[in-house]
């Protein structure tokens, strides 16, 4: 054997044992719709004005590096490739109504959570899963 067969074969003995060894795909797990009684962590807040009725609303700051910025990017481009409607944006404001002292206590723990911050026929959440997040859209806030 020359050199260069002596070198080749167990390059191409360690590729083929490498392939082999490669554990198969796997195909993601269906996502599971809220079961009766199971919560996703969204809380009833205000719809922000301007929100469209069933449309997922993802607020972070827009074109911007940052790690939560880039976050709320991916949750966007997920939730349209899941065809669910999504408007994003980087700012929102309200308008209280509602004599309840506590919703000003739940909107300021909501927008002081982690971004992005996901609003959906009035309910709320920071930092959601895709998975929460499709759950709560298909529960209709129930």
């Amino acid at each position: 054997m020359t050199g260069v067969q002596t070198c080749a074969l167990p390059i191409l003995f360690g590729t083929a044992y490498h392939y082999w060894k490669k554990p198969p795909r796997v195909a993601p797990e269906p996502i599971a719709a809220v079961q009766p009684g199971q919560s996703t962590g969204f809380v009833a807040v205000p719809p922000p004005n301007g929100a469209p009725a069933n449309t997922v609303m993802v607020v972070a700051a827009e074109n911007c590096p940052h790690e939560d910025a880039q976050r709320a990017d991916r949750l966007t481009a997920e939730l349209k490739g899941c065809g669910i409607p999504v408007q994003r944006s980087h700012q929102v404001s309200f308008t209280i109504d509602s004599p309840d002292a506590s919703v000003p206590e739940r909107i300021s723990s909501v927008m002081n959570g982690q971004l992005p911050i996901v609003f959906i026929n009035g309910r709320a959440k920071p930092n959601p899963s895709l998975n929460d997040v499709i759950a709560e859209f298909k529960s209709g806030g129930r």
